[in-house]
């Protein structure tokens, strides 16, 4: 998929952007079962609400009882991480269509994965919000990188995306993001200094020449991109009965690997899901994990030999 130069304009000025159709249906809807599956106990979102609606003291007690890092994938989350091993999720990222806007994004065909996390929030047990509306505001940069943010943002910034596995409408806690302020770091800087890679704002009123706040609402298929540099708030929910759920990764040029893969690196190369995943996954997603091409001068008949060992059933043609 190439982006057109109006949404290339879009994002050099904004720092965000949505981009529709880029899955299809018959790829979001499995995959958004699965986590909400994964989510609550085994239910769907509808089975969940008919089971807890009622009991709201139960829910809490039996919601805090997961831990709050898994909580991130739902109350009752279970699989974070990427690899998640829930199949259908985890597959998402072989959309070439995907890879190539990141990479148009990036200005660079030599991307590498930074993190990739399941995100669930629902009516029924979320707290992930600020008192006020103008409270809440910062950067995510710090979530892999441990430097501050740099005055170059495309060059030194990485992405964080978020595949919309269904309709996110205005009642249904869209994130509100600032455009163009990835730009305008240095305002907020100057009165309350970032640590290492972060950076908040106590109060958005005291920025009041910026743009308003605007909420990322997007079909389902979409991909909704943006830079580690841009401020953004969560908002609540005016409609308690909904769920804003969706899959992300980050992903940074190859020559930044060194600042942007510490914080929330991927899950190590032993772990069984990891092994699993890439046994079975494309060249192309192998090369965004940091595997070198097709074609390189690694893949001799020896190294060959040594893949099929390390990773059984691996299909090896591309690379002869």
């Amino acid at each position: 998929m190439k982006l057109t130069a109006e949404q290339l304009i879009t994002w050099k000025r904004d720092g965000t952007l949505v981009v529709p159709n880029v899955f299809s249906h018959e790829q979001v809807a499995p995959a958004l079962e699965a986590i909400e599956r994964n989510a609550y106990d085994g239910l769907t979102y509808a089975e969940y609400r008919a089971k807890w609606d009622e009991q709201p003291e139960a829910l809490q007690r039996a919601y805090e009882k997961n831990d709050v890092m898994q909580q991130l994938a739902g109350p009752f989350g279970k699989a974070l991480h990427f690899p998640t091993g829930l199949e259908v999720v985890d597959k998402l990222l072989e959309n070439e269509a995907y890879l190539a806007i990141a990479q148009q994004l990036l200005d660079t065909e030599e991307i590498r994965l930074g993190y990739g996390q399941i995100f669930v929030r629902e009516g029924l047990t979320d707290t992930r919000y600020s008192e006020h509306p103008w409270q809440g505001y910062h950067i995510d940069n710090a979530t892999n990188s441990p430097l501050p943010p740099h005055p170059d943002w495309q060059r030194y910034g990485y992405i964080l995306s978020g595949i919309i596995l269904h309709d996110i409408d205005p009642d249904g806690a869209p994130m509100l993001v600032c455009p163009g302020s990835q730009n305008r770091l240095d305002t907020v800087w100057e009165k309350h200094p970032g640590s290492a890679g972060g950076l908040g704002i106590p109060d958005l009123r005291e920025f009041e020449a910026w743009a308003k706040p605007v909420p990322i609402t997007a079909k389902a298929g979409s991909v909704a991109f943006r830079s580690s540099y841009l401020i953004h708030a969560a908002q609540p929910f005016a409609n308690r009965s909904k769920q804003r759920a969706w899959m992300g990764y980050h992903f940074h040029r190859a020559d930044n690997a060194d600042w942007c893969k510490t914080t929330r690196p991927v899950p190590g190369w032993s772990s069984p899901l990891y092994m699993k995943f890439v046994a079975q996954t494309t060249p192309a997603v192998r090369r965004v994990l940091g595997w070198p091409a097709p074609g390189d001068a690694y893949y001799a008949p020896q190294a060959l030999e040594r893949l099929a060992q390390a990773y059984p059933g691996m299909h090896l043609e591309p690379y002869r």
